[in-house]
């Protein structure tokens, strides 16, 4: 026997007299159906047709307050910034750049350092460890690093950069981060204790005695990564600390100067041997740039064994 297939039209609004056409099919399926059925189907669409009513309602109200909430959040959001500009600004200037909910504040950033995963990498053992950041200047790598080290020190010799970092540390509720302002020139550094590792970067350059501050760095941890500049062998070199480089010109006065009036570099050969001599029997080159606009810079991680 050739069933009977029911043909369906469906008005898209489900008007009452197009849903009742639906129901009374060629095939039979409604056109007896009692009328106390087609009562409560008519109630039961009125009654969904009046949730449907209210529930567009309530989405239309929420949707009102989503959009006073975005609002009010916008309008915190812009006092926030004008906060921020306010509170670095009366501490400035800056010689950092910190960016925060998609602004920089302070000084503007011109590049990306790859310091902080070269470090990671090259000492696991300073995550969860103990690590000493000298020359921390206003705090912004210290904080950084305080994100996966267990407890970060940093060493600075102006004040005012000390206060800055004490701002930042407090602005991202850091706990595992302490500054001490001190002269690394005549610092020995054995007052904070030991460490897994040392970041180093950035100041080697500007101390006028080198070798007294690396064989501290060697007496306090046995991880040293050194980010640092180096002379030439054509430059116009001299002796000291039996070491042979060339004397830079310092400026105190500079925020982003040493505190001596001059710094000595060694040339990289030199760099290499007063490594060496200061106990490290692993060094290794992570990066090297010779044509870096502020003069030839290395990066290098060395180790001792104990």
């Amino acid at each position: 026997m050739e069933s009977i297939v029911p043909h369906i039209s469906v008005d898209r609004r489900l008007s009452l007299g197009p849903l009742e056409a639906f129901l009374r099919l060629k095939a039979g399926l409604g056109r007896d159906l009692p009328q106390d059925h087609v009562r409560t189907l008519k109630q039961g669409l009125h009654a969904a047709r009046r949730t449907s009513q209210k529930r567009a309602k309530r989405i239309s109200s929420l949707k009102t307050r989503l959009g006073e909430l975005e609002r009010t959040r916008d309008e915190e959001r812009r006092m926030l910034h004008y906060l921020l500009a306010d509170a670095f600004e009366r501490r400035g200037p800056w010689v950092t750049g910190v960016r925060i909910d998609g602004r920089v504040y302070g000084r503007a950033t011109r590049h990306t350092s790859p310091r902080l995963r070269e470090f990671f990498e090259a000492f696991p053992q300073a995550s969860r460890g103990r690590v000493l950041e000298p020359g921390s200047l206003e705090g912004a790598m210290t904080l950084e690093l305080a994100r996966r080290a267990r407890e970060v020190v940093g060493l600075e010799g102006r004040p005012e950069n000390v206060e800055r970092a004490e701002f930042l540390k407090g602005l991202f509720g850091v706990e595992n981060a302490t500054f001490h302002t001190t002269d690394l020139e005549e610092d020995d550094l054995s007052s904070y204790g030991t460490f897994d590792a040392v970041f180093c970067c950035g100041i080697l350059y500007h101390l006028a005695r080198p070798r007294r501050f690396v064989q501290r760095l060697a007496s306090v941890s046995p991880n040293l990564y050194l980010d640092t500049q180096y002379a030439r062998p054509e430059w116009d070199l001299t002796e000291r600390e039996g070491l042979t480089g060339w004397v830079r010109e310092e400026d105190p006065e500079d925020p982003q100067s040493g505190l001596s009036p001059t710094a000595f570099w060694p040339t990289l050969d030199e760099l290499h041997r007063l490594l060496s001599e200061s106990g490290y029997t692993r060094i290794e080159t992570i990066a090297l740039l010779p044509d870096n606009r502020h003069g030839p810079r290395v990066h290098l991680a060395a180790s001792r064994q104990d």
